[in-house]
């Protein structure tokens, strides 16, 4: 085989998968290589208003009207109840000490609910990323797409404006195939192809976020929103179950998510700075990690006592050295990394899968208007490389300054504040036209607004805990209308996102 595409993506996630599926919806031959074969296990799995806005977006756009409903919980669970998912109403925050069960004070002191649907049907979603990958592989071939599964790459190179691909069945040295293409576009989760076969080198040594995990997925997960209000699962002021999000278990020196799927199954991780994971080399030693940390919360242990791996064995549990990473270009000759190739920070905020999103709306709309002939010299081209610069600059200091927060939970809240500020202000954008984003995405090129971020992160540790909450919700001012760090909101706060776009496409409401 020595077949001519227009371009070869490396990765067949759900990122690499809806690029391929626009390109070959428009005429393009398009390859999509993976190293491994799907259902395969993906970490990232919870969406946002930014996300659902941007996929919603991207399905009428590019007329996939089978992608809009994966927008949305309840349009998700009606069309297709096969592809696993959970309910995201919102985000919660619960601080927790050691030896010490976890208690709901009546001004919320230790726990923070932001509500970001108004209605569980459109609510945001968390992923089983085996799931929806497997799903977003399948629309991919079914538009046109060439799907080549667990092989491995053998050679790269380029010559007279064309790509050489050579790949190998895994396993198999008999099987290989030259593949070539005008375009290259790395699709991966870390950029690691682009190091090795275009010399594209980390370059993140800057960055303020600097974090390890350890995570898996498990069944009887208990839940935690009894704890909360023994009476009703439902809080009464935020207007959602504490379950039904993103959960975020916070200690001193990091945090655990709990991520709830309808099937039962949980997403749980604990994230660390990476100086508390540096004698960890194996999945055993970090496993110990694991059962030191868990043993020291007690309500945390007693949401994990009947809990069990989802996998036997040794792949049961995963460790990732270090999450925030950057590459030195996200655009070279004849190739491009979607942001998650690029960059990644940190999980804290759920940015991973609206990042990779607004990658894929932007590179489509470059590659169909410009043609399979390489431009990536374009000035439209540099600037999708400054851009994701800037924009994982900037998430860096809406994450980092959350970790430079502890482990005072209150300044923590405060801190996260710069985030939900920032992703209302694009969420309001999109609202109003999804393709036109003046301030940048998820705000970033709201100057002021960064300026004032910068400053609170540098204020971090020369202020008291009073002093930093009250000058963050001083600096906020202009952006919060929604009452963020308020007092009278009690940490508690109902509904932030405005009417989703798939809303407005969609006669239900």
């Amino acid at each position: 085989m020595n077949a001519l595409f227009d371009a070869v993506i490396v990765g067949s996630s759900f990122a690499g998968s809806i690029l391929g599926k626009i390109l070959a919806k428009n005429g393009w031959r398009v390859a999509v290589v993976d190293r491994a074969s799907h259902p395969r296990f993906a970490i990232g799995e919870s969406s946002t208003p930014t996300a659902d806005f941007l996929l919603a977006y991207l399905a009428d756009r590019w007329q996939m009207p089978e992608l809009r409903p994966l927008a949305a919980w309840g349009t998700w669970k009606e069309t297709y109840p096969e592809i696993t998912c959970g309910k995201k109403r919102g985000f919660t925050y619960f601080a927790h000490s050691p030896d010490r069960t976890f208690r709901n004070c009546p001004d919320h002191s230790t726990s923070l609910m932001v509500a970001a649907s108004q209605t569980d049907y459109w609510s945001d979603t968390q992923w089983l990323r085996s799931d929806v990958d497997t799903f977003f592989a399948r629309q991919s071939v079914a538009s046109g797409c060439e799907l080549f599964e667990n092989v491995g790459i053998e050679d790269v190179c380029r010559d007279d404006s064309i790509w050489r691909v050579r790949i190998m069945d895994r396993g198999s040295e008999k099987n290989t195939r030259n593949l070539k293409a005008r375009w290259l576009i790395d699709a991966g989760g870390g950029g690691d192809f682009s190091q090795r076969w275009l010399g594209n080198q980390r370059d993140d040594d800057w960055m303020k976020t600097q974090t390890a995990s350890f995570f898996g997925h498990f069944t009887g997960v208990k839940g935690f929103a009894d704890q909360l209000n023994p009476t009703s699962p439902i809080d009464p002021v935020s207007g959602f179950c504490a379950d039904d999000s993103a959960q975020h278990h916070v200690a001193a020196n990091g945090w655990m998510w709990m991520l709830r799927f309808d099937s039962g199954v949980t997403s749980v991780g604990i994230v660390q700075p990476t100086q508390f994971w540096k004698t960890i080399g194996t999945v055993s030693e970090g496993l110990q990690v694991w059962n030191r940390w868990i043993e020291q919360y007690p309500s945390i242990k007693e949401l994990l006592s009947n809990a069990h791996p989802l996998e036997a064995g040794e792949g049961a549990l995963r460790w990732s050295d270090r999450l925030s990473r950057c590459r030195r270009r996200a655009v070279g000759d004849g190739w491009l990394q979607l942001p998650t190739a690029y960059g990644f920070v940190d999980p804290l905020h759920s940015t991973g899968i609206a990042h990779a999103l607004s990658g894929v709306l932007r590179i489509a709309e470059l590659l169909v208007a410009e043609g399979t002939v390489d431009s990536s010299q374009s000035a439209r081209w540099v600037a999708y490389d400054d851009q994701l610069r800037r924009e994982i600059e900037w998430i860096d200091l809406l994450v980092g300054g959350c970790y430079r927060s502890l482990p005072s939970f209150p300044t923590f809240c405060a801190f996260a504040a710069w985030y939900f500020v920032a992703a209302i202000q694009f969420e309001r954008a999109m609202a109003r036209d999804p393709s036109l984003w003046s301030n940048g995405y998820l705000s970033c090129e709201i100057n002021p607004m960064k300026e004032k971020a910068r400053l609170s992160y540098q204020q971090l540790m020369s202020q008291s805990e009073e002093s930093n909450i009250e000058s963050i919700r001083r600096a906020i001012e202009p952006w919060n209308d929604v009452g963020l760090l308020t007092p009278v909101s009690g940490q508690r706060i109902p509904h932030t996102a405005p009417p989703k776009y798939s809303v407005r496409l969609n006669a239900k409401c």
